[in-house]
Order: C-alpha cells, then sequence, then structure tokens
C-alpha cells in the first residue's frame, strides 16, 4: 500500500512539474508597457495619458523656463521622469544617452526631474555624471508627473509626431525595448 502512495505521489508531482514547464514555455508576453523590474502601467493609465493635455512649462535645470507641447513639436518626444536618487533611473541613464545622441536629428527627448522628490544639487551631479546633453525640466511640485499617472521611476511617454501617445515603459528596461519604442515613434 505504501508503495502504491509513494508512485501516485511521485507520478503527481512529474506531472504537475510537466504541466508548469508547459505553461511557463507557453505564456504570453506582453510587448507593451513592460519594464524588467516587473512594474507596468495598466490600461486605466494609458488611457489617462491619452487624455491628458501633453503640453506644459517647467523650469529648465539652467533656470530658463521651457515649453513643451508635443502636440506642436516637429518631431515624435520621448518624456522621461526620474529621480538623482533612484537606482533603476542611474541604471537607465546611459541607455537613454546613447539613444537620444543616435536619434536626436528625429525625436525630441526631454528629461523631467521629479524636483518635488529630489534636491538640486543631487540633479546637477546626475546630470554631470551621465553626460545629459538634452534638456532636463524640474517639475518642482510633482504635478506634471502626476498628471501622467506617477506611478514609478523611470518613467518613459513616447509620443509621436501628432502627440499620440505610443507608448511607455515604466521601470528598468533592456536597452533593445527601449530602441523598439524610439523606432516606433520615429517611424510613425
Amino acid at each position: 500500500m505504501n508503495k502504491l502512495k509513494v508512485a501516485v505521489t511521485s507520478l503527481l508531482l512529474v506531472v504537475s512539474a510537466v504541466l508548469i514547464v508547459y505553461l511557463l514555455a507557453n505564456r504570453e508576453e506582453k510587448p507593451r508597457h513592460t519594464a524588467t523590474n516587473e512594474t507596468s502601467l495598466s490600461d486605466a493609465s494609458v488611457d489617462k495619458m491619452r487624455q491628458t493635455s501633453n503640453d506644459f512649462t517647467l523650469n529648465s535645470l539652467s533656470e530658463a523656463t521651457a515649453a513643451v507641447d508635443v502636440h506642436f513639436a516637429e518631431k515624435p518626444t520621448v518624456l522621461l521622469f526620474f529621480t538623482s536618487w533612484c537606482p533603476y533611473c542611474n541604471e537607465d541613464a546611459p541607455k537613454i544617452v546613447q539613444l537620444e545622441k543616435k536619434y536626436k536629428d528625429k525625436i525630441n527627448v526631454y528629461g523631467i526631474n521629479v524636483a518635488a522628490r529630489d534636491n538640486l544639487e543631487d540633479v546637477r551631479d546626475y546630470v554631470q555624471r551621465h553626460h545629459i546633453e538634452y534638456p532636463v525640466l524640474l517639475d518642482e511640485a510633482g504635478d506634471i508627473y502626476n498628471k501622467f499617472g506617477g506611478v514609478g521611476f523611470p518613467s518613459l511617454y513616447f509620443f509621436n509626431e501628432r502627440g499620440e501617445v505610443a507608448d511607455a515603459i515604466v521601470g528598468s528596461a533592456d536597452i533593445e525595448l527601449i530602441e523598439v519604442a524610439f523606432k516606433n515613434i520615429k517611424g510613425s
């Protein structure tokens, strides 16, 4: 009787293991709104962004005022919300710098520091350390970040040349995933 229990239990374990392997191998990947640190945007967040007016004015790191209007931009636009203390932002900064240099003739990139959650000297150090050349704006109260759903750092929002939200990535992502989003808005 004990041998029968052991055999049945062993068989159930093997069948369970095979089923788990099968399910993992055949699961559907979500190509959009996915990041490597498991943060993702809900459909509600994306809908909120689509309904949001995507023009705003912020102070830049150089203390000048900068107006951003993705609806009337001559090129597709990427908005990157970040903080200097965020490990994922620091991890992704070289990737964004590399892609901005590669696509700067075809795509506008704006870094938006959520200054309400950061220190200005740390932001300047972050920009210098990562050799950031694209405009860095300061969302001093966090209003613009919240307007876009404020779900995590870094947050990348990709707008086509018509000012429509084409894609979004929240959290750290592989450079290949980020570049796909860059290419998609460049070619739209």
